[in-house]
């Protein structure tokens, strides 16, 4: 883990699901714990230990919302596929009330934070059914990247720092900057599992394959669109040693930019951090100087 989280929130997470209904809960192993443990690390940073449990996982229970109704789709899709994206629209549901029924009925925050987290929870549907057109999509641009990553997985990054702060009772401007840091902390990690996923020849196959495509990728659309415009149209499904092919043009061309971009969010992140309270703000410096190591361009 880049970040540190307090196992705490972990704990609160765990005791979060045990009181899920069976059926919903058992649909819950699409869940990714990396994720979530980036979230709490957003949380950690930001928050104080010892706030109650039945608040810490409502961030989560929204991760899992967009989880389950995921948006993407098997190319061929078989009826089990059919049953199982209903099911999982259903569990979706749930969670959502859930959540709005805890944030709509608690004391533990102001009126004007509970809004921001109920009007964040209504976006996310919408978010979810917006990314549905960049799937399989060769047009999807960097900008289309970057309102995605916003809307919807630093989104989630942004509300771990927002309720963290909100729950700590700290100024409104503390918690806006706290939502903005853990926005661009948000879109950095995921950058980072894009240049990742770009380096290990299987996982960037299988993204390409679902149509979900990593950065570095549309920086090659940009950059070189006539050599992705050839390994997408032939007649035939691309062999393996196209799919390396492919991939060393994309960590040749792709990666480098896609790093550039994350490191230039870690110092946004580094002058938002500047307006924070000092002993808050060295915390967060802390976390970024790790974020911004991880940036760095390979030598």
């Amino acid at each position: 883990m880049l970040l540190d989280y307090d196992v705490a929130l972990e704990d609160d997470f765990q005791q979060f699901i045990k009181q899920i209904p069976a059926p919903v809960r058992a649909l819950l192993d699409s869940a990714d714990p990396v994720a979530r443990h980036q979230r709490q690390a957003v949380y950690t940073l930001f928050g104080i230990p010892g706030r109650p449990a039945t608040m810490t996982p409502l961030v989560e229970a929204l991760a899992m919302v967009s989880t389950l109704d995921t948006p993407s789709f098997a190319p061929t899709p078989t009826i089990n596929d059919l049953a199982l994206s209903k099911a999982h629209a259903y569990a979706s549901q749930y969670l959502l009330q859930q959540f709005i029924r805890t944030v709509s009925h608690t004391t533990m925050l102001p009126s004007a934070n509970r809004h921001e987290l109920l009007t964040a929870a209504q976006s996310l549907p919408l978010a979810n059914l917006n990314r549905l057109r960049l799937n399989f999509n060769q047009r999807e641009r960097i900008a289309d990247f970057l309102k995605d990553t916003k809307d919807r997985p630093a989104k989630l990054t942004s509300l771990s720092g927002y309720l963290a702060t909100s729950l700590a009772g700290l100024d409104p401007a503390i918690c806006g900057l706290a939502r903005a840091i853990g926005e661009s902390v948000g879109i950095v990690l995921t950058i980072l599992t894009d240049v990742q996923v770009t380096r290990q020849i299987a996982d960037f196959r299988e993204r390409l394959l679902m149509g979900n495509y990593p950065l570095p990728l549309l920086f090659v659309f940009e950059n070189d669109p006539g050599y992705l415009y050839d390994f997408f149209h032939q007649a035939h499904k691309p062999t393996a040693d196209q799919f390396v092919a492919t991939q060393q043009r994309v960590l040749m061309i792709g990666v480098a930019p896609a790093l550039t971009m994350a490191n230039e969010l870690v110092d946004q992140a580094r002058l938002d951090s500047q307006q924070l309270p000092t002993d808050l703000q060295k915390r967060v410096e802390q976390a970024l100087t790790r974020l911004a190591a991880a940036t760095a361009q390979p030598h």
